[in-house]
């Protein structure tokens, strides 16, 4: 393994599993399907990390006499449905103004998703293999708490982990996701099962893009919610990256 990921795990600090980068996309998937049923039995969370020199020096935090994973999950509040209704109303005030005009083609409609069944944030884009990656048991029962030991987010229009954290129980609590890939810029959520609802499927997609744009922005074909409500609505992963 790298010397950057030598310094993710001192830093995060608990059993984990490395996946070097000969190793195999679907190796990885298997891998952490298995720890996520073995951790209901055994108390853990278990979540991918991808390592990389950005995400080990934004988790130098975690050395800081200052701070406290216990004192950070101690903070959530359960705000996570409020967190997203606002940065909603933020981002989408001008497309939804109208719903005449501009509203019906930003919404399009439900179809043209990609289906989502396996975790990919690993993996080198145009190309074969993962980048290192490591599969850490977070000791933690709430699968939202393992942002307070893997304090992603804050970047430009990513939310600041405290916020992150909060979207992360509230989507467990409210559909079972768990946040399984983090990465810089990037983070994964696995639900296990597809929403089969069309009705939900456009609430949450909106919920989608409060939480990151791009999602919509720069990572659908059509540039519609529509397109993302259709892969939430067939899908077990769900994707977000931010620019």
């Amino acid at each position: 393994m790298t010397e950057i990921t030598k310094s993710i795990i001192e830093k995060v600090n608990c059993p984990h599993q490395v996946f070097t980068a000969d190793s195999a996309a679907n190796e990885v998937n298997e891998a952490y399907l298995e720890a996520l049923e073995r951790g209901k039995k055994e108390g853990f969370t278990p979540v991918l990390v991808v390592s990389d020199d950005t995400l080990e020096d934004w988790l130098g935090i975690l050395e800081e006499d200052n701070y406290s994973r216990e004192e950070e999950i101690a903070k959530v509040t359960g705000c996570g449905k409020e967190i997203l209704a606002e940065r909603y109303k933020e981002y989408v005030e001008d497309y939804e103004a109208d719903p005449g005009t501009d509203n019906e083609e930003w919404l399009g409609e439900l179809a043209g998703g990609d289906l989502i069944n396996g975790l990919t944030a690993f993996t080198n884009y145009g190309d074969e293999g993962i980048r290192e990656t490591i599969l850490f048991e977070i000791p933690v029962a709430n699968p939202w708490e393992v942002i307070a030991w893997v304090p992603v987010g804050g970047w430009n229009e990513c939310p600041p982990a405290s916020e992150m954290m909060e979207v992360c129980r509230f989507w467990y609590e409210e559909y079972g996701a768990v946040p399984a890939v983090l990465s810089h810029d990037e983070v994964e959520f696995y639900v296990g099962r597809a929403l089969c609802d069309e009705e939900r499927a456009w609430k949450l997609a909106r919920e989608h893009y409060a939480f990151s744009p791009d999602r919509v922005d720069q990572c659908t074909a059509s540039g519609t919610l529509g397109e993302v409500a259709d892969s939430l609505n067939k899908s077990k992963v769900w994707y977000f990256w931010w620019d």
